[in-house]
């Protein structure tokens, strides 16, 4: 692969990146991509060092892969201003708004859902068990991680539908590849979110519930103040993203790779406690959140490469969990992997995401549940193509189609 002619931003490195990676891990792991006008950071020991280095790689950057039309950004402009909380702060800031946040991640609110998870579960699939097949993202995979997160943030059955294409314009608005008629299209969806959930935190403010949206409403930082609409919008989309995006990735593929590796399923299926380890792998793998950003606050070095100050840095956090000097044969899913936790799936450092748990959580319910449920799961012939979602930043199948025995 000739590294000038190919960017990691073209839809070709997007939807089959294994080659592109390989490539720049042995050839130019600190590598300038024109495209995204960024220095690509391929290799597991150069990801975490950077991922540790807060000071020197700051997260103010934003999350866009490419810059949005004029008219779209005119539209997200007429909406409440950008601030910077979770993903796009840096110490100390950051650590404020993770430990107001905190408390609606903590491992025992999370296990206190395990059973309302896995009743939900159950019910998705009695909606078509009985047809001996399903298109898993639509059926199960979206609607499972989906219906949690709007619970938690309090947004009612009636309006999930709103909420899934408010989180598909968010996914899309800063995934680089999106067409400016998408584009545009999303930044209204943006705004309509905006205004549901200035809205929704009104009501809450005036009658404090154990939502997310009330732990956000109640929440003080430093000096006593409350969290702006800002802050609360910003909050609340990545909590969108990494609540229900990354889950609905992991659960098809998940799949997808215990059917084309057989011997992983029948391993499993045996030995239920290797559930855990499956899910790690399958995190690693096919990292949901593949790529984030960071831009140099000062003049340093990256593997011996020298930077310039103010320059982005894109963080593959896909090709770190393939580097084959720290995952040996590094596509096979291997739940007896010694390092199997030592994926960068979650990111690393101050940044670790937050939901960890939850996403566990959910991960390890949807497979025990579907493993109960589907019996010899194989791909219904004709029907999938394997494509991924055109999205630089994350990475996800468009669909999945599977038979099984009734």
């Amino acid at each position: 692969m000739q590294l000038d002619t190919i960017s990691a931003l073209s839809p070709e490195a997007v939807e089959d990146p294994y080659d592109l990676w390989a490539t720049l891990q042995n050839e130019s792991p600190v590598h300038w991509d024109p495209k995204l006008e960024a220095f690509l950071v391929s290799r597991y020991e150069d990801v975490v060092a950077v991922l540790r280095d807060a000071q020197t790689f700051s997260s103010a950057v934003g999350a866009m892969s490419a810059p949005p039309p004029l008219e779209a950004i005119q539209i997200i402009a007429s909406g409440l201003p950008p601030a910077n909380t979770l993903i796009t702060a840096d110490p100390p800031e950051h650590g404020k708004y993770r430990k107001l946040v905190a408390r609606a991640f903590t491992p025992r609110r999370v296990e206190k859902l395990r059973e309302h998870v896995t009743q939900l579960a159950h019910e998705l699939v009695d909606s078509f068990i009985a047809d001996g097949e399903v298109e898993l993202l639509s059926q199960f995979a979206a609607p499972f991680p989906l219906i949690i997160i709007a619970e938690q943030l309090g947004v009612p059955s009636s309006r999930i539908g709103d909420f899934k294409k408010w989180s598909d314009a968010y996914m899309d608005f800063i995934g680089g590849l999106a067409s400016e008629a998408r584009s545009i299209e999303c930044a209204r969806h943006i705004i309509e979110c905006q205004e549901y959930f200035t809205a929704r935190l009104d009501e809450v403010r005036n009658d404090p519930d154990d939502t997310m949206l009330g732990v956000m409403v109640t929440a003080k930082l430093d000096g006593g103040r409350t969290l702006n609409e800002a802050e609360m919008a910003s909050i609340l989309a990545q909590f969108m993203l990494a609540g229900n995006e990354t889950t609905t990735a992991s659960i098809a593929a998940t799949w997808q790779y215990l059917i084309e590796q057989p011997t992983a399923q029948e391993e499993v299926r045996a030995d239920r406690s290797l559930v855990p380890a499956v899910m790690e792998e399958v995190f690693r793998l096919e990292s949901p959140v593949q790529n984030i950003f960071r831009c140099t606050t000062t003049d340093t070095e990256i593997a011996g490469v020298a930077i310039s100050a103010s320059t982005k840095i894109g963080v593959m956090y896909g090709a770190a969990n393939h580097d084959p000097s720290v995952f040996p044969d590094p596509r096979r899913l291997d739940p007896h992997r010694p390092n199997v936790r030592e994926h960068l799936a979650f990111g690393h450092g101050n940044h670790y995401c937050i939901g960890a748990g939850l996403a566990r959580l959910e991960g390890e319910v949807a497979l025990n549940v579907l493993l109960d449920r589907l019996e010899n799961p194989r791909f219904t012939p004709g029907k999938n193509k394997f494509e991924h979602n055109a999205i630089y930043i994350a990475r996800s199948l468009k669909e999945l189609h599977l038979q099984f025995d009734r």
